[in-house]
């Protein structure tokens, strides 16, 4: 049986009178890769930062590796946690940074430094100061921290937030072997689907402080993959026909007399019949592959940047 790695129950967070996190139920298991995603604003930091310690929950419970209470602190000592950028000196090399956050975080094994370095590719940088490091080296030497402590679980905060292909591909390989070899389960957000979807196992679209979805990456395929599009004279109409026909079916009405579908599509021959036949005109009509990007802003709405 996989091990629980981290448990909310009811977790709730206010600022101001303001509710951010409305009372949350959440569970990752051990080997998992969950994608947190929502636009600016939707809490998913605050979440991270909860779990981390950096805020205090206004409500509700946090479990890390079954632990609560006074024990999460200990228990957060088998987490990294990535959630700001990390304070490193710009005029110290990899391993002078390490090496102070290892004496810091009194980590006995010295060899630790060099091991994470190997991990994260950056063994060969000895001279290089951090000042002078790309926006991808920078990331993987904040990855490299979080290594430091021998963790059986990442949570990430927009770790390619702001890097080229080349550095995203760095950092989206280095997680899915740490995943895959050290069997590391990793918690992330990123405002670049195309990559989350490359990369996790798992997705939990976050909306106003409440998780709207929570899917595996088969099931986000299956609910992707198709649609069908039609563009009418009367769309109220049409909305009641489909709705009367069809009581479980999955649609939205856009501008323009526009609508989407998305389940039925194998009756795309009879939705189109049914329209005809109650007299609405039927411009447009189309099975389309739907855009991954539509789907996750249906569900989260407007723009994640």
């Amino acid at each position: 049986m996989m091990e629980t790695i981290i448990q909310t129950h009811q977790l709730t967070k206010t600022f101001h009178d303001a509710r951010v996190i409305e009372p949350l139920d959440f569970t990752l298991r051990q080997g998992e890769i969950c994608a947190l995603i929502g636009r600016n604003g939707a809490g998913k930091s605050t979440i991270f930062k909860m779990l981390s310690g950096q805020l205090i929950p206004t409500a509700g419970e946090i479990r890390l590796f079954g632990k609560t209470g006074q024990d999460v602190a200990d228990a957060r000592r088998r987490t990294g946690f990535l959630v700001e950028t990390p304070a490193f000196f710009p005029n110290f090399t990899a391993v002078q940074n390490l090496e102070y956050y290892r004496i810091q975080r009194g980590i006995v094994e010295k060899k630790r430094v060099q091991e994470v370095l190997g991990i994260v590719g950056l063994a060969n940088q000895k001279r290089k100061k951090f000042n002078d490091y790309s926006m991808g080296m920078k990331q993987r030497l904040g990855i490299a921290l979080c290594l430091l402590s021998n963790p059986d679980c990442l949570v990430l905060d927009e770790p390619i937030n702001g890097l080229d292909a080349e550095g995203i591909r760095e950092i989206r390989n280095l997680l899915l072997r740490l995943n895959e070899e050290q069997q590391i389960t990793i918690f992330i957000s990123s405002h670049i689907l195309a990559e989350l979807h490359l990369l996790a196992t798992r997705f939990v679209f976050l909306k106003d402080g409440v998780i709207v979805e929570d899917v595996s990456k088969e099931e986000l395929q299956e609910k992707s993959r198709k649609q069908l599009v039609l563009t009418v004279d009367d769309p109220a109409k049409s909305s009641r026909l489909l709705e009367q026909e069809y009581p479980d079916i999955d649609y939205r009405v856009l501008p323009d007399g526009v609508i989407s579908i998305h389940n039925h599509i194998e009756s795309s021959g009879d939705i189109n019949r049914l329209l005809l036949h109650n007299d609405v005109s039927v411009t447009e009509f189309r099975v389309e592959a739907r855009n991954l990007e539509e789907y996750f802003l249906g569900l989260i709405g407007g723009e994640l940047s």
